[in-house]
């Protein structure tokens, strides 16, 4: 009766290692964003986030925004990228912020959010994210696939990636609208945006235009001088439950016992 029992242990365990075989194949990340303006300065949009292999490119300077670039960077609406991604093998989601203002689920300025999000870490290594910053008409942070942050090298290791900081240079302009801030999203400029045919370009300077305008949330936006930090992204690697180790352990214990026995 021992030995039935020990054997159909023995087999679970079997069973097990080989399905967490099959698993390994797939981890999981945890993104983060953390909006790092002081309280008085932007806001951000959720966050847009992809991990593939290096060949989705949302967009490339010096180039045209496609109209779901344009959708993210003129609404905030990621709504057309997310699918994109899919559509070309990469696993994609949106970070929405916890509270947010006026019922919307953007990041205040201090406010951090995350997602999960399960990988193969030798088909999906490579991070790109997009955000836009409000209340401007046009701006937003993101990497194009010159900038592709590696998560996992080619063997499938986690690469550490230390944290992303995103500073104001590092923002972009989709070259769709003029940046005064009328018509923009959560800018209470009011008016009617204006439509250009431009290109995307560093915005460089270009955010300092928000200075001292309103918020929808009562703030007036105040830019320190020199580096001025927007965004701070980070990715880990979510590790086994911690009474998985313990599990396999307790399992490779009855293995041992089986073998014991037979050799008895």
């Amino acid at each position: 009766m021992i030995f039935q029992k020990l054997h159909r242990l023995s087999a679970a365990a079997i069973l097990l290692s080989a399905g967490l075989a099959g698993a390994a194949a797939a981890k999981t990340v945890e993104i983060t964003i953390t909006n790092t303006q002081a309280a008085d300065g932007l806001y951000l949009t959720p966050l847009f986030a992809a991990l593939h292999d290096g060949g989705f490119d949302p967009f490339d300077a010096g180039s045209a925004a496609s109209p779901s670039v344009e959708l993210l960077a003129e609404e905030g609406m990621p709504s057309l990228l997310v699918p994109e991604a899919q559509a070309a093998g990469a696993a994609a989601g949106v970070i929405f912020a916890p509270g947010g203002f006026a019922g919307a689920p953007v990041l205040d300025p201090g406010e951090t959010a995350s997602i999960r999000l399960d990988v193969d870490p030798t088909s999906q290594r490579f991070l790109s994210f997009m955000s836009m910053v409000i209340p401007s008409n046009d701006i937003f942070i993101g990497n194009d696939n010159s900038m592709a942050y590696e998560v996992f090298d080619m063997a499938g290791t986690f690469t550490n990636l230390g944290p992303i900081n995103v500073y104001a240079d590092d923002a972009w302009d989709a070259g769709t609208e003029v940046n005064n801030g009328f018509g923009a999203p959560f800018n209470t400029a009011g008016g009617t945006a204006t439509e250009v045919d431009g290109l995307i370009t560093r915005a460089s300077d270009r955010l300092f235009f928000l200075n001292r305008q309103e918020t929808a949330a009562g703030t007036f936006v105040n830019l320190a001088s020199g580096p001025n930090q927007l965004a701070r992204i980070e990715v880990s690697q979510v590790p086994l439950p911690a009474g998985m180790p313990l599990l396999l352990a307790g399992l490779g214990a009855f293995g041992w016992m089986r073998r014991r026995r037979r050799n008895a």
